[in-house]
């Protein structure tokens, strides 16, 4: 791969041209000219500083800079890697054609890459980000920054985020914080690896809702956690068979305002007991908030963080799913005796932040664009979970049944036939799809079902056409 790079990374160094720039500019014709293939691996910001004898917080810089705009991807330790997902994002006709003619032609093929996030769960809808206004506050925020916040960034994350952060959940999620309590992270798995560190979790229970968050669970379990699993049912969390389970775990994880994958709320009187719970036991809480503000009826429901007057929860959220997942860009609050040891242990991780996502992301709240968005996000998930919904009834009805919790990103199917679970995701997404079997997300409750997402299927046709697609899985 570095062989392959070396001749497209020629810089000239008397042009008065931001270094930086030089480098996106030439990482992002060879992603157009196809010289460096989707899904390929880069060099490390430190190993391509030092080939082109650069700082390495300029390379840091041009790589934030494509992350941006949506071309490169981190996935933690593995490296920096062109994303798939934004496959046509390089390419010279303008991505708006593009979906135009996606959404207006319905007969044209549709490609395997399409077919991906037709009823992927959790994934934000694309056609729909502004990425025009995005691109000019990515080429915005470059212009200005400043040679200290090139050489320097803060542990805790970039300071005009967190005060912003601090405001908007002030505002819209009940959640009263400063600015000092809010640490930026890569996204809910960075937040979560703090936490395992923070909080010395390895050797220890924690106690974690069955069915659960499946990558959550992966990573607990690959650091030595003790992991409880307790049901839950049409209220949330079964606080009473949590404390049969464990009487003293040091985290209790939950989705509050719509549960993961199941989708139904914790009421209001289990909220109240496992605060109470926790106050006794001495546990923390974390919230994991990750589609709190996609709800279709009413408002939003506040946060769990709301109530926490003895201080216990630890919020989380992430812009991986108002945004887009390649921003890796999430954020915790922490109860106040927690942030000095959060802030020790972020400051020695590996894992880099860039100040320039964090920064566009700033702007991109201040100018009132990720209110807007938001709101325009409710009104088109709130349709599409509509059509999805209704073509699955009616194409797949005497095979499965739709869930009654429809908010967030994506909704629960029961399947009512012999088959299981796995082997109709498996057949369903070697078509190039990518659904979830439920019981993929179970410990011990046992569950047939499938998780399918519903933000990509921009008509009423193509939902239709994947119902159809899917119906093939079941009959075969």
């Amino acid at each position: 791969m570095t062989q392959q790079a070396k001749p497209l990374l020629t810089l000239d160094k008397i042009t008065s041209e931001p270094i930086h720039l030089q480098i996106s500019q030439r990482l992002k014709q060879a992603i157009a000219d196809g010289k460096l293939e989707h899904g390929e691996r880069l060099p490390s910001t430190r190993v391509l500083a030092s080939q082109l004898n650069v700082a390495r917080g300029t390379v840091e810089n041009a790589y934030a800079l494509l992350m941006g705009e949506g071309l490169l991807i981190t996935k933690g330790q593995a490296g920096t890697f062109i994303n798939v997902s934004f496959n046509n994002s390089a390419k010279t006709k303008p991505a708006r054609a593009k979906q135009t003619k996606f959404i207006n032609n319905s007969k044209r093929a549709v490609t395997k890459q399409e077919n991906t996030f037709l009823f992927q769960p959790g994934c934000p809808a694309y056609d729909a980000f502004p990425r025009k206004t995005w691109a000019r506050l990515v080429s915005s925020q470059v212009r200005q920054q400043s040679y200290k916040e090139l050489s320097h960034s803060d542990a805790m994350g970039y300071l005009p985020l967190r005060q912003a952060l601090a405001n908007y959940l002030r505002l819209s999620r009940g959640v009263n914080c400063e600015a000092e309590q809010i640490i930026i992270t890569a996204g809910y798995q960075g937040a979560l690896d703090l936490l395992i560190k923070s909080l010395s979790l390895a050797g220890h229970d924690v106690c974690m809702e069955d069915p659960g968050y499946l990558f959550a669970s992966r990573l607990l379990r690959a650091s030595g956690v003790n992991i409880i699993p307790v049901p839950v049912d049409n209220d949330g969390l079964d606080i009473n068979k949590a404390r049969l389970l464990t009487e003293n775990p040091n985290l209790i994880i939950v989705t509050p305002s719509h549960q993961s994958p199941l989708g139904m709320s914790l009421s209001p009187e289990r909220r109240v007991g496992l605060l109470e719970w926790a106050k006794q036991s001495g546990s923390w809480i974390l919230e994991d908030d990750y589609d709190g503000e996609f709800r279709y009826s009413g408002y939003p429901l506040p946060a769990l963080k709301s109530l926490d007057d003895a201080e216990q929860v630890i919020y989380a959220g992430s812009f991986s799913k108002t945004l887009f997942p390649a921003l890796r860009l999430g954020y915790m609050v922490l109860p106040t005796p927690l942030v000095e040891i959060a802030e020790k242990y972020a400051s020695l991780s590996y894992q880099s932040l860039p100040l320039l996502s964090q920064q566009v992301v700033t702007a991109f709240m201040a100018e009132g664009h990720f209110a807007m968005h938001l709101k325009k996000m409710r009104e088109l998930y709130a349709e599409r979970c509509e059509l999805t919904a209704n073509a699955l009834t009616t194409i797949l009805g005497d095979y499965l049944q739709v869930s009654t919790y429809k908010n967030g990103m994506h909704f629960v199917t029961d399947v009512h036939t012999q088959q299981n679970d796995k082997q109709i995701a498996e057949q369903f997404n070697a078509r190039g799809f990518a659904i979830q079997a439920l019981s993929n997300w179970t410990t011990e409750v046992i569950y047939n079902g499938l998780i399918i997402g519903f933000t990509n299927v921009s008509n009423k046709t193509v939902a239709e056409q994947t119902a159809v697609k899917l119906r093939q899985c079941f009959t075969r």
